[in-house]
């Protein structure tokens, strides 16, 4: 499908609240990358408009509505937000040609805000161990998810990118990793025990606890669900999560173990694991420098992906991958 970003404006907004959901209130914009995104603040409480890019199947949306109905019966002591149905009883409804619907808001400090410790790592990995355990479940009517360049389990299709990194260092170490991911992981993942994954529970998802600053007290947008293999949810959230930390080994070490606590990680699945999470950090720098020669005036494109060259370094000079 063609992709195209909505933009409606707040007038509309406010008449698609009032009519579909009964909400009136203070609207005002809510981050999004490639959808429209709107906070609804009313006396019914707090909710998010969700407009969706026209890129993405009314299929797809609908197996996030699933996801979150399957977590409120199979991870009731995890938080998410869930979907209002509109006043007709319709989950989602299609407006000038874009899928729309609501969520409650989740509150919460994102995690990228918040100072990290030990504590906070094993929480991390304690929810996205639940997670994936209320996951194993969950059976798609459609399997089909986010953007193929951005699923683990199609790293492949990044390898033409590598040519895109500036660093000559770098780009060379992506070219081994490619070479070693080829002849030793890539067959084993026909293998692997396959799921629905969230496949983006990063910094910015994972919200803290108001309450407790080490507490992980939900998890937020799904956009980017795939089916996929299991493991592929704790390598990327170890990319992100260990991205600017000086003790890598204490972190992810406090991430695996308390993920292990609430769903073993097979064999198979524990040998490879640090190299996903570096195949997702190429990922990362290889999409960062394409987009970066399409969008040359934005120089902070290169200036982010800095930290995932230096962790990608770092886990190649302490043999955490295989080389």
């Amino acid at each position: 499908m063609s992709e195209i970003v909505p933009n409606f404006s707040d007038e509309k907004i406010a008449k698609i609240s009032k009519d579909l959901y009964g909400l009136e209130g203070e609207i005002s914009p809510f981050v999004s990358y490639e959808d429209q995104n709107a906070l609804i603040k009313s006396e019914q409480g707090k909710f998010v408009l969700k407009i969706a890019n026209t890129k993405w199947p009314r299929q797809f949306i609908q197996t996030q509505i699933d996801v979150l109905k399957h977590l409120k019966d199979t991870a009731p002591d995890l938080k998410f937000s869930e979907t209002v149905n509109t006043l007709n009883g319709d989950e989602m409804t299609i407006i000038d040609g874009f899928s729309v619907r609501l969520l409650t808001f989740l509150e919460g400090e994102m995690l990228t805000n918040m100072p990290r410790n030990e504590a906070v790592y094993k929480d991390v990995g304690r929810f996205l161990g639940q997670f994936s355990k209320a996951m194993q479940t969950f059976k798609p009517l459609n399997p089909e998810g986010s953007d193929p360049l951005w699923k683990l389990d199609n790293v492949m299709a990044c390898e033409p990118y590598v040519k895109y990194v500036q660093d000559d260092e770098t780009r060379d170490r992506m070219k081994r990793q490619f070479t070693v991911y080829k002849e030793k992981i890539l067959p084993k993942l026909p293998h692997l025990r396959k799921a629905v994954i969230h496949s983006d529970a990063n910094e910015q998802n994972f919200l803290i606890s108001p309450d407790n600053p080490t507490k992980i007290s939900g998890l937020i947008d799904f956009g980017e669900l795939q089916y996929a293999s299991q493991i592929n949810e704790l390598a990327i959230t170890l990319a992100y999560g260990l991205l600017g930390e000086n003790d890598v080994g204490m972190a992810s070490r406090a991430v695996i173990e308390a993920y292990d606590q609430e769903f073993k990680i097979l064999d198979e699945e524990r040998e490879i694991l640090f190299d996903l999470m570096v195949m997702r950090l190429i990922t990362t720098v290889t999409m960062s420098s394409y987009n970066a020669t399409l969008y040359p005036e934005n120089e902070y494109i290169l200036v982010a992906q800095k930290p995932g060259i230096v962790l990608f370094k770092q886990l190649e000079d302490e043999n955490y991958i295989l080389t």
